[in-house]
């Protein structure tokens, strides 16, 4: 009987982080193009593969689907700073925060992996973005 459970328990072990692997693999990509359209009501992100993605400004969970990801978030507006709260199965917790440089040149993505409630649960990266046009 117990080899049962334990055998269920590393299956269990086993989809989770299958689960958050696609979930990292799949919102972590790195596009090369990012086109952005704002406003105070919705912030609209598509990428150099097409894809499309509108996120409002409310507050309100939204649900989505990256590729495999299937996740939920919301967005909202701090000053210039438009975040994006994501959640996914299994507590994943990811957050993305835009902000444009002062002269408008430059985009910067701040992204989080983990709980914030618990700083030592994060890992993330930066990335930026030069503006090439107007869209």
């Amino acid at each position: 009987m117990r080899d049962n459970f334990d055998e269920a328990r590393r299956a269990m072990a086993a989809v989770m982080a299958a689960e958050r692997r696609t979930y990292v693999r799949d919102l972590l990509e790195v596009p090369e193009l990012l086109k952005i359209k704002a406003s105070t009501a919705a912030v609209v992100i598509g990428d150099d593969l097409g894809r499309e993605r509108t996120y409002t400004t409310d507050g309100k969970l939204q649900k989505y689907q990256l590729s495999a990801a299937r996740y939920e978030a919301r967005g909202t507006w701090s000053d210039t700073y438009f975040r994006k709260d994501i959640e996914g199965a299994n507590n994943f917790k990811m957050t993305e925060t835009y902000f444009v440089s002062e002269d408008g040149r430059r985009l910067f993505v701040i992204i989080r992996i983990g709980d914030p409630k618990k700083p030592e649960t994060l890992a993330g990266v930066n990335r930026v973005y030069d503006r090439v046009g107007s869209f």
